[in-house]
């Protein structure tokens, strides 16, 4: 009798704590209500990021910048050595899900001759194809795509390749743009993507070297649904 009188007000008490919990309140309001302050340690968040919900509740950091987009960015300095400026740093794509890619896109011009004219950057962060096998590489890389005829090293067609600025890419996650100016020597900026692919985190910036100023606005950034 007393075993059936136990587990009648264990399956009682179950039933109460699974309808709403209260921490520090014998009222709760909410499946879950806690009076007081809340501790996430997976949420660590030391460059104040802002916590927000996927699809499927799960909780996560973005950068300010997704929120304030669009967003002026000036590197400027009269030096001649490097100086970088972040464009963007937050969460692009899920490590675990190879279709997972994000794009960024922006607008930006500098201070060297011919490099006056806003040229529009989308940076597109994903996995490429084997021609092998049809399948994912298993290593998301930074593709950069420019209006000004070029797609990486490759022409686009019917599009007159420009004299100025320069625009090459040395590596998948750099590009490259000069100008025909001169100060100190040379007038070069790039855009570097530095990829976590354990996290899926990007971090987007301007390098900028002998010249005044790179002014990039950041004008949107597009995760897939898979985030």
């Amino acid at each position: 009798m007393k075993t059936k009188t136990f587990l009648l007000s264990a399956l009682t008490f179950c039933s109460c704590v699974s309808a709403q919990v209260g921490i520090n309140t014998t009222t709760p309001t909410k499946t879950l209500d806690v009076n007081g302050s809340v501790r996430v340690r997976d949420l660590s968040n030391p460059d104040k990021m802002i916590v927000v919900a996927d699809t499927q509740g799960e909780l996560s950091l973005i950068s300010p910048s997704e929120v304030l987009s669009p967003k002026a960015i000036l590197n400027n300095s009269l030096s001649a050595a490097e100086q970088r400026a972040v464009i963007y740093e937050g969460k692009c794509f899920q490590p675990g899900d190879n279709s997972s890619s994000c794009t960024v896109s922006l607008n930006h011009y500098t201070s060297c001759t011919n490099f006056e004219t806003p040229i529009h950057t989308q940076i597109v962060i994903g996995q490429e194809i084997l021609s092998g096998n049809g399948n994912f590489s298993g290593t998301w890389r930074a593709n950069y795509i420019d209006n000004k005829g070029y797609t990486n090293t490759t022409p686009i067609l019917n599009q007159v390749a420009p004299s100025y600025p320069i625009i090459h890419h040395p590596s998948p996650n750099l590009a490259r743009y000069q100008g025909s100016g001169d100060f100190a020597g040379q007038c070069t900026t790039d855009l570097v993507t530095t990829i976590t692919p354990a996290t899926g985190n990007v971090k987007i910036e301007s390098v900028k070297r002998s010249m005044y100023s790179h002014l990039v606005y950041l004008l949107s950034v597009a995760r897939s649904r898979s985030l």
